[in-house]
């Protein structure tokens, strides 16, 4: 995932944690910070969750508000967690979400005494409330344990970086209930006060530049038909996916280039397209295509006012076809292409 740049990810370590039941009915019942433990299970695993953003908060979330006040130090941590998480409790008790437990991680980085990340996870855990009720804090410590052997249990999260005390309004997030994909349910939409940053259209634009992008530069694989059938070949599997994500675009990529048999090519492709990924801000993204972004590929032909005739096949557009309106009035065409023919007719007109 790219929420964490690679210096980041690498200086990266767990400072702090708290846990917190969830449901069951019952009032809510601040607990005091735990000790760090499970540090290398943990870190693989907000690293996996920490995908590129796609909501920012609002003007007047008072999730982010708590979270700079943590930063700023004008709360203590302990404090801070039991502010998010009766928080969450509170609009966890307006839904039919499962009972659990609400983790709350700060980490810091070796590289960057300024800045700090912010993990906020929902982990389901019908047991959890029983165990507390039995065990008190052992009980928090065996919840910690269960929720280490079974990650797939985690139905909510949300990643906050923090600078020099001041927020960021981009946050990473993950919502196992939200359908489609990158949606958040009521619940957590609400505790969280964010909106969408980059909308679907957007995601889906992106990730149809990256297919494009790598077809072109490994041309040299193409199978007959060109490079606007291999373009219009990707389109096609990105068009049908129920959702995209990182290896619906690898497929779309290996797809349009002619579904090469050699593991050596696959592997180079699915670098390539990782790389791009990447620029793009789409690792770790799942999304829904926006049907008006992935049309039907067919020819196109346009004839200008000035007698000019312009044929080609619409998967081009926006790469080797761009059609520009210019100010004052009239459109550019600007055709990008390695090569042509130019076969110019002197016959004269008939008299």
């Amino acid at each position: 995932m790219a929420f964490f740049s690679e210096v980041e990810e690498q200086g990266l370590r767990l400072a702090r944690m708290s846990l917190h039941i969830i449901g069951g009915g019952e009032e809510f019942e601040p607990q005091p910070e735990l000790a760090v433990e499970h540090d290398d299970f943990l870190l693989t695993l907000l690293k996996e969750i920490a995908s590129e953003p796609v909501y920012k908060f609002t003007e007047t979330s008072r999730t982010k508000e708590t979270i700079r006040c943590l930063s700023a130090g004008e709360v203590p941590f302990e404090r801070g967690a039991q502010l998010l998480a009766e928080d969450f409790c509170r609009f966890h008790a307006t839904s039919n979400a499962r009972d659990g437990a609400f983790f709350v991680f700060e980490l810091a980085t070796e590289n960057d005494d300024s800045t700090r990340f912010y993990a906020l996870i929902k982990y389901d855990y019908s047991q959890a409330l029983e165990l507390v009720h039995k065990e008190g804090e052992t009980g928090l410590r065996r919840i910690v344990e269960a929720f280490v052997g079974n990650k797939s249990s985690i139905q909510k999260s949300a990643i906050v970086r923090a600078t020099q005390g001041a927020v960021i309004d981009q946050i990473a997030t993950k919502d196992r209930m939200g359908r489609p994909s990158p949606v958040l349910t009521d619940f957590f939409l609400g505790f969280l006060q964010v909106e969408r940053d980059r909308d679907d259209e957007e995601l889906t634009k992106a990730a149809k530049e990256v297919v494009r992008s790598v077809i072109r530069d490994h041309r040299d694989l193409l199978p007959p038909g060109g490079i606007a059938k291999a373009i219009a070949r990707g389109n096609q599997v990105l068009r049908a996916a129920p959702e995209i994500s990182e290896e619906v675009v690898k497929q779309a990529v290996w797809v349009g280039l002619g579904q090469p048999e050699d593991e050596s090519v696959k592997v180079k492709l699915d670098i390539a397209t990782g790389r791009l990924l990447k620029r793009n801000k789409l690792l770790g993204v799942v999304f829904s295509p926006a049907a008006n972004q992935l049309p039907q590929s067919q020819k196109r032909q346009i004839m200008t006012h000035e007698g000019v005739k312009i044929e080609y096949n619409t998967a081009l557009e926006d790469g080797t076809v761009r059609i520009e309106p210019m100010e004052g009035g009239g459109t550019r065409f600007v055709i990008t292409t390695e090569s042509y023919t130019d076969d110019v007719s002197t016959e004269k007109p008939g008299r």
